[in-house]
């Protein structure tokens, strides 16, 4: 027997919390106990999380699973709106209020035919007056759920809800799957992915996913490969966030104030989820209002296929904490090319090469010239394949950023208009 006690509050600033300390690999005996009766808030993705895993306890490895909740409490009460009861053979409660408004069910997809209902539903709650935008957001999501039924290996299938709240004019998505992993599933065309945050990274680039056939989504059909990468996007450009978690690995990701991307990626140290799960926030009201954020999506897909080391640029908030991790302090050396050049040739290439993950930490640096960029980076963004998966640049200012981009820009000019290593300007 196993007494699982569900914390107190599961908001979304626990997520990362949740995630890295949650023991969800223990091999757990019947009957397992859950008890929701000291939870007093529970946010959709835990909701999500908690359906997913009960039903592959019960489905797939046959435990015997009761659970405990006092449904008059705002946490139980939650549970019977989402339908997480209902999910395990009890029939709705008679006086039970429905809110297709602001609460898609839980719904555990298994095939591809299941996917387009569940989609339509959300874009209801979404409210989308644009006719492409629309389109796009579909689309993604479309793409996010197919990736569980044909790719994910889940004997489950995936779990996915939505929320709405009016008072923030959040719109919550969370789908989770208990399958192979975001890397296996990527290994057969990546074979040189070694840990679940190359894969993470890797996924989340333009053109990589390998979920989306061209006959799944008309409008969209020459978009094959862009599903996450489009999520990222509209979440950032949008003041949303999106959260991806495949294994050990989690990615946070959200836009600021200015319009940037913020990321951070985090491992867990208790194996992680079994499986993967998406998490994405949306902003009803500045959805609905970037009248541009399609036309950014789109050119951003065009830049990718043009440039596709630039758009693999991997910029994070902080060093993430991994063992192994290869940290290159930049202001060590800071403004020295002949340095720069050196720690390219010595360091950077070789643990790249080797499908070692690196990171270029700018801490302190508040201004990094091209030139010093050039010498330091030129070389590795002009040959490199897959940096997105095996580099990442942290904590950059706005100007450095842009220096960065700068040079990642014009090393993938054609070799004509380059003389040596230098641009033709």
């Amino acid at each position: 027997m196993f007494h699982l006690n569900v914390p107190a509050n599961v908001v979304d600033k626990e997520l990362i919390r949740f995630f890295q300390g949650w023991r969800w690999h223990a091999d757990l005996q019947s009957p397992v106990e859950v008890d929701f009766r000291g939870c007093n808030f529970l946010a959709p993705y835990a909701v999500t999380l908690f359906a997913a895993y009960l039903t592959w306890l019960k489905k797939v490895k046959k435990r015997a699973v009761r659970i405990h909740a006092n449904r008059n409490s705002v946490a139980g009460n939650y549970l019977v709106e989402t339908g997480f009861f209902e999910l395990f053979g009890e029939k709705p409660a008679p006086d039970a209020v429905e809110r297709p408004d602001r609460t898609v069910k839980l719904t555990r997809i298994t095939t591809s035919a299941e996917i387009p209902s569940f989609a339509t539903k959300v874009m209801e709650i979404l409210r989308i007056e644009d006719e492409e935008l629309e389109g796009a957001v579909k689309y993604s999501l479309i793409e996010l759920l197919r990736n569980v039924v044909q790719h994910s290996g889940s004997r489950i299938g995936g779990i996915a809800m939505a929320q709405y709240y009016p008072n923030s004019g959040l719109v919550n998505l969370c789908v989770a799957d208990i399958g192979v992993g975001v890397k296996v599933s990527l290994t057969e065309a990546y074979p040189e992915l070694e840990t679940d945050l190359q894969a993470l990274k890797l996924a989340t680039l333009p053109h990589v996913s390998r979920t989306f056939g061209p006959a799944t989504y008309t409008a969209m059909r020459d978009n094959a490969g862009l599903g996450l990468f489009f999520i990222k996007q509209i979440a950032s450009l949008a003041a949303g966030s999106f959260f991806l978690g495949s294994k050990e690995a989690l990615m946070d990701l959200w836009g600021s104030e200015e319009g940037q991307q913020k990321k951070l990626y985090k491992l867990a140290r208790n194996g992680g989820w079994p499986g993967t799960f998406a998490y994405l926030q949306l902003r009803r009201d500045s959805i609905a209002e970037f009248d541009g954020i399609l036309t950014v999506c789109r050119n951003l897909a065009a830049e990718a296929r043009k440039y596709p080391a630039e758009l693999a640029l991997d910029f994070i908030e902080e060093v993430p904490e991994i063992p192994g991790l290869i940290v290159i302090k930049v202001a060590q050396f800071e403004e020295d090319v002949e340095a720069a050049a050196n720690c390219r040739e010595s360091i950077i290439l070789p643990s790249i090469n080797g499908g070692k993950l690196v990171v270029l930490d700018f801490n302190t640096v508040r201004f990094a010239t091209q030139s010093f960029v050039h010498a330091l980076m030129y070389k590795v963004i002009r040959d490199g394949q897959q940096i997105g998966a095996t580099l990442s640049i942290a904590n950059c200012t706005n100007a450095t950023r842009e220096a960065i981009m700068a040079v990642a820009a014009y090393a993938k000019i054609t070799p004509e208009a380059v003389i040596g290593d230098r641009p033709r300007f």
